[in-house]
């Protein structure tokens, strides 16, 4: 009887392409910038834009990696946050960019 009182423990793992997306860009294999380009690469392929929302930034941010690696990308230039609030207190983050497939400039 106890048990149908408790409260389910949420799950702190993160998905596994989540998890993939944090490893590419905490090891530097995937850039994500503000500006419009890079220094020493050139945009190949414009893949178009990159977007997810959530709850909380981390889900937010490697969710729109997620789909911008997806989607054949290998960098995100032009990334915006935004963060909405609702009355009841609860938050609302969107993370976007364009997601882009760049080449190395030869010197």
């Amino acid at each position: 009887m106890l048990s149908l009182l408790k409260k389910p423990e949420q799950e702190t793992r993160m998905p596994d392409k989540i998890q993939s997306a944090k490893d590419l860009f905490t090891s530097g294999q995937f850039p994500v910038v503000t500006t419009k380009e890079m220094p020493g690469k050139n945009v190949k392929r414009i893949i178009g834009l990159a977007a997810f929302r959530g709850y909380d930034m981390e889900q937010a941010f490697y969710g729109m990696i997620t789909r911008a690696l997806s989607n054949g990308a290998n960098a995100i230039i032009g990334y915006r946050e935004n963060v909405a609030f609702h009355p009841d207190g609860s938050k609302y983050i969107s993370c976007y960019g364009t997601a882009v497939r760049q080449i190395e400039v030869k010197a």
